[in-house]
């Protein structure tokens, strides 16, 4: 009797393309778009925290998390940086034009018709940056699901004489689902999540914008 031919199991998800994990799941962890629904319920082993990502949903403050808004991500935050200074530059490349028609005589003319060209053309290149910026941090859906903190690692780089850590936690949400985020450091007096917190997630595509921490 032929055996019919088995479905090849997806690597990454058509969606945001973020790497899948062997276990098979019915929605992507980093853009929950639904995959492998027809898996076999028996290929998927049960999660030890399944009780507990159970038991934040039933907390009386559970509802009010879901509609908390969270801080946009350190991608829109630059954004809104590089946005700013976008603006300023042309507002420096009008005070240069108006100056260059004052002074429309010899190198000062020059002087300022030269400005307003370099600080347009400078603030118009930040402007449609900072465009890209925001709309690549806001592609991705805002994820906001109950969530269990697993694990935690940080990476340091060095620029000058400055440094600057992205934090990484690995969270598991319902249906046992797990994967790890990326979460810029905000400061050395920032009270980092630990390990075991049980609350609510909001995320990003890969990117964790804030933990609400649920007491269970």
């Amino acid at each position: 009797m032929p055996q019919l031919a088995q479905k090849p199991r997806r690597t990454h998800c058509p969606n945001c393309g973020a790497r899948l994990p062997e276990q098979p799941l019915s929605l992507c962890s980093y853009c929950a778009m639904p995959l492998d629904l027809d898996s076999p319920a028996a290929e998927r082993q049960a999660s030890p925290n399944a009780e507990r990502i159970a038991r934040i949903q039933e907390q009386e403050a559970y509802p009010a998390a879901l509609e908390w808004e969270p801080p946009a991500g350190s991608k829109h935050q630059h954004g809104v940086r590089l946005a700013m200074r976008g603006r300023g530059l042309l507002y420096v490349a009008g005070i240069a034009l108006v100056l260059s028609f004052v002074w429309n005589w010899g190198w000062p003319g020059a002087l300022g018709w030269t400005l307003a060209g370099l600080s347009a053309a400078a603030g118009t290149a930040l402007l449609v940056r900072a465009h890209g910026l925001r709309r690549a941090a806001t592609g991705l859906p805002l994820l906001r699901r109950a969530a269990v903190i697993l694990d935690r690692r940080s990476d340091t780089q060095l620029q000058g004489w400055r440094g600057s850590t992205c934090y990484f936690f690995t969270l598991e949400f319902e249906g046992g689902a797990t994967a790890e985020f990326a979460y810029p450091g905000r400061g050395y007096a920032e009270d980092l999540y630990p390990s075991g917190l049980t609350g609510v997630a909001y995320t990003r595509g890969r990117e964790l914008l804030q933990f609400k921490h649920i007491r269970i």
